[in-house]
């Protein structure tokens, strides 16, 4: 059984991502339906989806005083 991302911190962006996550809106509804492999597939792009989130507020707080 694969755990799922959720880190219980359930807040979606402007676009539709979990802040706590990483999860899509489409992750979060068929999680409960799907098979291991496609879990594995939701856990991985969830990792990557926080990784360009987070290294975006990086970049706006590297580039703060430049405002």
């Amino acid at each position: 059984m694969i755990k799922s991302p959720c880190v219980r911190i359930c807040a979606l962006n402007e676009s539709g991502i979990c802040v706590g996550c990483g999860m899509c809106i489409r992750d979060l509804r068929t999680w409960r339906s799907t098979d291991d492999q496609t879990r594995q597939n939701i856990v991985r792009d969830s990792r990557d989806r926080l990784k360009r989130m987070q290294n975006m507020r990086d970049e706006d707080f590297l580039h703060d005083d430049e405002k």
